[in-house]
């Protein structure tokens, strides 16, 4: 490899980059060559003040993950990818690796840098095989090239690229006008019947009260989310996530069922029964193991952490548990930087019949063999959760994390649920960390109905059909009078309305009390 410097003369003129910061991050067994010439190129275009390089940049006793930090809005990363990065990763371990440690900092929602990976001679791009989690969205991000053969043009690529950054970043750093805000309504009184058609502010207060001010409340997602704020049917072109009843009609299908039943339980049962397990898999896959964009409840779980820290409310993280077998919400997280731990059920494999925990950060997974004893998960005795834990209770469509692969990972047929269900006691499956923070937390059911068997087994597995300990709430489209009949005996108010909309109002009164509370 060759260095070639234009010369003074013939030097293009610096562009101007405002406060642009540009740091270089790479590893010194198989890039300081490549990390060096580059460092050598950018400082020509946007001043040696400007970028920055541990060898060149740093004095003795500067951290350069402090100096990431300092300039953290106004900042390019740059993450040099090398034929040895991602196994000179799995070499060592996750507390000493600090061109990791950088990488992570960079990704997260706190550090606002735009994050390039930069892929350099024959190095392939990464994959999520074998990454930890923390890691998974620097495989979502447009990477830019540096070759030897092509290195001039490669590099006036990125110079581009990273001027138009330069640009983007000053566009935000003008501030808006200050908003006017109108004064919060006072509280409505509560209402003494359980089902109601729109949510009051006063119900709304109560909820912010638990989730925000108590940590308490955990979030249950089931499959019907989106369901009566459709403006037109599902389809596999759609991109969206689709709901029980959808998967339903997917199956039903390929049997040309009619009329089909509309329980997925029932019609998984049956091609089951009739076709196999690969004719119930194999369109299961298609649909869902597909890049599903999230949707706006996936949206708003993922960003109320950076939205509670925007308005300086102290960070409350949720626990969110899902019947989905989608990889939505997950992929919702990553785009919002949000770290999480993922706790699985599995029903295929190696671990069937447990729980396997992904933590963030980490390069491989535990399965839990001791559900009783188990206490990896990041949270304290009282509950008290130091990072988003999303609980997958029925498994997941096929997929990878941390080189870790499952396949045909369902519990979605009849026998499956009354496999599920005659485990006993509840303590032998389910992570008692996760057992306690439900029994004792108010419940925000999302997307449920009461037709639905995931939803049915797991409050029978958790709470052995008594009412749940603390006042909860369901948010459902419509309600009929069965319906309400089972959410009064579980000791859940009801509220007619779609999720996002529910979600929209939550937003709208946190937003209300925060500027009630700036005023005083």
């Amino acid at each position: 490899m060759t260095e070639h410097h234009p010369s003074e003369a013939g030097a293009p003129e610096r562009t101007r980059t405002g406060e642009l910061k540009i740091f270089i991050n790479y590893r010194r067994d198989d890039m300081m060559g490549w990390a060096q010439l580059l460092y050598d190129r950018l400082a020509i275009r946007f001043g040696a003040d400007n970028v920055f390089l541990d060898v060149r940049t740093l004095k003795p006793g500067v951290l350069w993950l402090e100096e990431i930090k300092t300039h953290a809005g106004t900042g390019a990363f740059l993450a040099l990818i090398g034929p040895r990065w991602q196994s000179s990763m799995a070499e060592r371990r996750p507390s000493e690796d600090y061109v990791r440690i950088e990488i992570e900092y960079a990704l997260s929602r706190s550090s606002n840098v735009e994050v390039i990976p930069l892929v350099v001679g024959s190095a392939v791009p990464p994959t999520r095989t074998g990454l930890p989690t923390s890691l998974h969205p620097l495989t979502n991000i447009q990477i830019a090239r540096l070759r030897e053969e092509r290195v001039d043009e490669d590099v006036e690529v990125l110079i581009a690229r990273l001027a138009e950054i330069a640009v983007a970043k000053r566009a935000d750093d003008v501030v808006p006008a200050p908003r006017v805000s109108t004064p919060a309504p006072a509280p409505a009184p509560a209402t003494p019947t359980s089902v109601a058609a729109t949510p009051p502010d006063s119900h709304y207060d109560l909820v912010l009260r638990h989730l925000i001010d108590e940590g308490s409340v955990v979030t249950l997602l089931g499959s019907t989310l989106s369901r009566g704020s459709r403006t037109d049917g599902w389809s596999e072109e759609t991109g969206a996530p689709p709901d029980a009843d959808d998967l339903a009609a997917t199956l039903a299908r390929q049997l040309d069922m009619v009329p089909a039943p509309s329980h997925l339980p029932q019609v998984a049962q049956y091609v089951w029964e009739t076709l196999g397990k690969a004719d119930l898999y194999k369109p299961l896959n298609r649909v869902l193991a597909s890049a599903l964009e999230p949707g706006p409840v996936h949206r708003f779980l993922a960003s109320l952490p950076a939205k509670l820290e925007s308005l300086g409310v102290e960070p409350r993280y949720q626990m969110i548990v899902t019947t989905n077998y989608d990889m939505a919400l997950e992929r919702a997280f990553e785009a919002a930087g949000e770290p999480f731990d993922l706790v699985m059920y599995m029903a295929s494999g190696p671990d069937e019949g447990r729980f396997v925990h992904f933590p963030y950060q980490a390069s491989t997974q535990t399965a839990i063999t001791v559900p009783n004893a188990y206490s990896g998960l990041p949270m304290d005795e009282y509950g008290e959760l130091r990072r988003t834990i999303i609980v997958k209770i029925n498994g997941a469509a096929d997929g990878t994390m941390i080189g870790v692969r499952w396949r045909g990972n369902y519990v979605i047929t009849e026998d499956h649920y009354i496999d599920y269900l005659s485990r006993s006691p509840v303590e032998s499956l389910v992570p008692i960390q996760l057992l306690d923070k439900l029994r004792d937390s108010h419940c925000l059911f999302l997307g449920y109905t009461m037709c639905d068997w995931s939803l049915r087994v797991f409050l029978k597995r958790i709470w052995s059909d008594t009412p749940l300990g603390a006042k909860s709430w369901a948010v459902v489209s419509s309600v009929d009078a069965l319906e309400k009949e089972f959410w009064m005996h579980a000791n859940v108010d009801v509220y007619t309305a779609t999720a996002p909309d529910y979600l929209a109002g939550i937003e709208e009164r946190l937003e209300a009390r925060h500027a009630a509370d700036t005023r005083r």
